[in-house]
């Protein structure tokens, strides 16, 4: 089974594999949205392009989507943590986690 780094956090996880990364991060307390997008999100759609994290290497998970082509075209080190299903151990780093 997969681990999952958060490393901001210094918080691993060991998951299933194909496991949606936004929930194993909000199951574990792991802050994916900053600020009043914790409130205002999409819920997971891919719609608001509000939970960006960075995750290495890029082989642990699934390629990009289409609504991550969109929200993230000038981003290419990021992810939408929504989108990423993990397929192999990896390290996330969030963009508002705790230091």
């Amino acid at each position: 089974m997969p681990i999952v780094k958060f490393e901001r956090e210094n918080i691993s996880v060991e998951v299933e594999e194909g496991e949606n990364l936004r929930y194993v991060g909000l199951d574990n307390d792991v802050p994916i949205y900053c600020h009043i997008f914790k409130l205002g999100n999409c819920h997971g759609n891919g719609l608001c392009g509000t939970d960006k994290v960075q995750v290495t290497p890029s082989s642990a998970i699934n390629p990009r989507t289409v609504a991550e082509r969109i929200h993230l075209r000038k981003r290419p080190n990021l992810r939408l943590a929504c989108q990423v299903e993990i397929h192999g151990d990896c390290t996330v780093t969030t963009q508002c986690g705790r230091r």
